[in-house]
């Protein structure tokens, strides 16, 4: 067990060290070494399997790794049971006393962490709405009001870390984004350390003050948002940001394989159709440039959806694009230009 002191982690809320999961001789987690700070909002992105949900059982106590060392604010942790750990968890299901009203599983929450947080729940209950469903019991309450209901749960044990595991997985879009602006808000005002388990690229960048990508056991990056998303590590990281998903061609030119997003693209012109439409594809480090023939048009919601048919590539240009909306015609000559080219 390592005895490095501990002083040097006080600005750290969580510290992996070598970090490796087996389970059944089959590796989940391998050699991580990751940290989060104490304020800090992170995200953990990343595709089913990846690795994510156990990595956050790691941290609440509810498996133990077979080799490496996990210290929380700035203790040695490792074998520390769960409820010595100082951390609330919300899953994908709410966690809820079924027997018990709304108003006395929020009580029972209180009672079980031992604080004596004052005022804490009327405020609580009142940012999230709980009010006119205090006296119903869970199965009474809609998907957004269970979800609600667990997240203030957690909030009233007053833990340190706050763990979330894809807890608005299950509703929809309408239902999502209030609750997460909410949680934001609260956990910047209180400066609770929050990791998020995510694979919604787009919830990820709502959130989060920075994120982390897993991919096969292992953290393929950690960065603030715009870094990652503009220089990602690797083709896997690039694939999980971003919507549409980026798109891949080989630049012979620079014999690599170069990344563009559809949302990035900018039209430079749109010509009358024409059968000598010269059909060009310049990638430059720092700039990729084509012109080719408009072959599809349409909107989605208040974005135009263009593809441009470059020699054997089709490309999707996806964007506001002003006056040029009622000039684009099938067959069209089309110009776009990405300032934004990811090179792997």
């Amino acid at each position: 067990m390592s005895t490095q002191d501990p002083t040097r982690c006080g600005d750290l809320a969580v510290e992996l060290r070598e970090i490796s999961f087996d389970y059944r001789g089959t590796v989940v987690l391998e050699d991580l070494q990751w940290q989060v700070s104490r304020g800090e909002f992170h995200s953990l992105l990343g595709s089913s399997g990846s690795g994510k949900t156990t990595l956050l059982k790691l941290i609440a106590g509810l498996q133990r790794p077979s080799k490496g060392d996990l210290w929380l604010m700035g203790r040695e942790s490792t074998n520390f049971s769960s409820h010595q750990r100082g951390i609330a968890l919300v899953g994908q299901t709410a966690a809820t006393y079924d027997h018990l009203s709304v108003s006395e599983n929020l009580k029972l929450a209180v009672k079980l962490s031992g604080s004596k947080p004052l005022g804490l729940q009327e405020e609580l209950v009142g940012q999230f709405e709980l009010e006119g469903v205090l006296g119903r019991k869970p199965s009474e309450l809609s998907g957004g009001q269970l979800q609600r209901l667990a997240i203030v749960r957690a909030l009233l044990s007053e833990r340190s870390i706050l763990l979330m595991d894809e807890p608005l997985a299950h509703l929809q879009e309408s239902l999502r984004s209030p609750i997460r602006r909410l949680l934001r808000r609260w956990q910047q005002d209180r400066g609770l350390t929050c990791i998020y388990v995510t694979h919604d690229s787009q919830e990820a960048f709502e959130l989060s003050d920075r994120i982390s990508v897993m991919g096969d056991g292992k953290i393929l990056q950690t960065g603030d948002l715009q870094s990652v998303y503009r220089r990602p590590s690797c083709k896997q990281v690039a694939e999980l940001l971003g919507r549409p998903p980026v798109q891949w061609y080989r630049s012979d030119r620079r014999k690599a394989l170069v990344g563009l997003r559809p949302s990035d693209w900018r039209v430079l012109s749109v010509s009358s159709p024409r059968e000598d439409c010269q059909e060009i594809f310049e990638a430059e480090p720092q700039r990729v440039r084509v012109t080719g023939r408009l072959v599809s048009l349409h909107q989605v919601e208040s974005a135009d959806w263009w593809e441009v048919q470059v020699g054997s590539e089709r490309i999707l240009a996806v964007g506001s694009y002003g006056a040029w909306h009622n000039e684009g015609r099938i067959g069209s000559s089309v110009e776009l230009t990405n300032a934004h080219p990811i090179w792997l």
